[in-house]
């Protein structure tokens, strides 16, 4: 007897994986970027918050510039005076670290767990935190200087370079590349870094004292150190700080490390500083322009010792955008706050010649402009990242 077959016979059901293709990926997505899967999706609360520290910082440490330059009578002195303080205003922009023990402290305690112990790697990471604290003075004094020996338009132009020179070492030392937003974001930073030639500046110098091929020299060079930090800093956050995580799959980068890079290199930008001041004699300067200072004592301190602040306020916010981002985009929202700074002069000091002008209005745009085009990559970038993980 036949057996009994079944009617209709079922085929395995069949599941269907769609692949999209062709989906237009971002080029510089921060994966791409850098090639480390462990650096941090864009993280738009640390992106904005670092974009405000840098913004709050800076603007406060250059009105407390002026009003330095302005209170201690510096169109008053002699061309055998006129670079004193150098040392002193590269020395403020570092040596406020200790502010950030507490919270590094905190943040690393917090995620301490779990992570691997490398002593070549830290052996490695005191020699680069060494030679960015080099890098940190040699920009801080040459700033400082080139802003004493020109015009203060004639720096901003010259020291705008940094933005030609960023993208370049970052393409050669961070692999990164650029699609059309950031290469438009650029462009309109560079547009608003020129712009801002009619700010004026408490220690401007006069005729006499003017120096157009030492200052000159000296504000592209401080342009070029500007670049090479921040993107010898995403360096060590790709190839060190990040490849921490890469032996555990729970833990991801902490902005400790953020407060790390800042504090290692600034302990070293500080002794050199020291160092340069101390040769240099500047130490009787400091007593003699305390003694001098037009608000007195007190307010002098307090000049000195905001100025010391703000800056590290603004190192969390540059190297905090490095950190989340890339070092283009740090250089790019520095740049864009100089039109901010030139507002707040012309509100705060009553420099001769200066107002809010159509170069200042201008400035303001094309700034707002390329932080606009940058955040709708970084927009853009996220919603196709999405569009790929599901």
């Amino acid at each position: 007897m036949a057996q009994n077959q079944p009617i209709f016979q079922t085929k395995p059901q069949e599941h269907f994986v769609q692949i999209p293709i062709n989906i237009e990926r971002d080029s510089t997505t921060l994966i791409n970027q850098t090639g480390n899967s462990n650096r941090r999706p864009n993280h738009w609360p640390t992106i904005l918050l670092s974009t405000i520290l840098v913004i709050l910082g800076q603007s406060v440490a250059k009105l407390l510039e002026n009003f330095y330059y302005d209170q201690i009578n510096r169109s008053e002195y002699d061309e055998s005076r006129q670079n004193d303080g150098v040392w002193t205003q590269a020395l403020l922009q570092t040596v406020g670290f200790p502010l950030l023990l507490l919270p590094f402290i905190i943040l690393t305690a917090k995620n301490r767990r779990n992570q691997p112990c490398d002593q070549l790697h830290y052996k490695s990471l005191t020699v680069i935190y060494i030679c960015i604290g080099i890098v940190m003075t040699v920009q801080a004094r040459l700033s400082a200087m080139g802003k004493l020996e020109i015009p203060f338009g004639v720096f901003t132009l010259i020291y705008t370079t940094q933005l030609f020179f960023t993208p370049i070492l970052a393409r050669l030392v961070n692999k990164i590349k650029f699609n059309r937003w950031v290469v438009i974001s650029l462009a309109l930073a560079i547009a608003t870094g020129a712009l801002t030639l009619s700010s004026a500046f408490g220690g401007e110098p006069d005729e006499a004292e003017e120096n157009y091929a030492r200052g000159s020299w000296a504000a592209l060079f401080a342009g070029v150190c500007f670049s090479l930090l921040l993107c010898n800093i995403q360096n060590v956050f790709d190839n060190y700080i990040f490849k921490r995580t890469e032996s555990s799959t729970t833990r991801k980068p902490s902005f400790a490390s953020v407060f790390e890079v800042i504090i290692f290199s600034s302990l070293a930008a500080t002794i050199i500083s020291v160092a340069g001041l101390l040769i240099a004699g500047e130490q009787d300067d400091l007593k003699r322009e305390m003694n001098e200072f037009s608000k007195g004592k007190g307010a002098y301190v307090m000049a000195m010792v905001g100025q010391a602040v703000s800056w590290q306020v603004y190192w969390v916010g540059i190297v905090g955008l490095v950190f989340s981002v890339s070092s283009v985009l740090s250089n790019v929202i520095s740049v864009v706050t100089w039109p901010i700074v030139s507002v707040l002069v012309v509100i705060f000091f009553n420099f001769m010649d200066d107002e809010f002008d159509v170069f200042k209005g201008v400035a303001l745009i094309t700034a707002v402009l390329s932080a606009a085009a940058y955040f709708f990559r970084l927009h853009k970038e996220n919603r196709d990242n999405d569009v790929i993980a599901n």
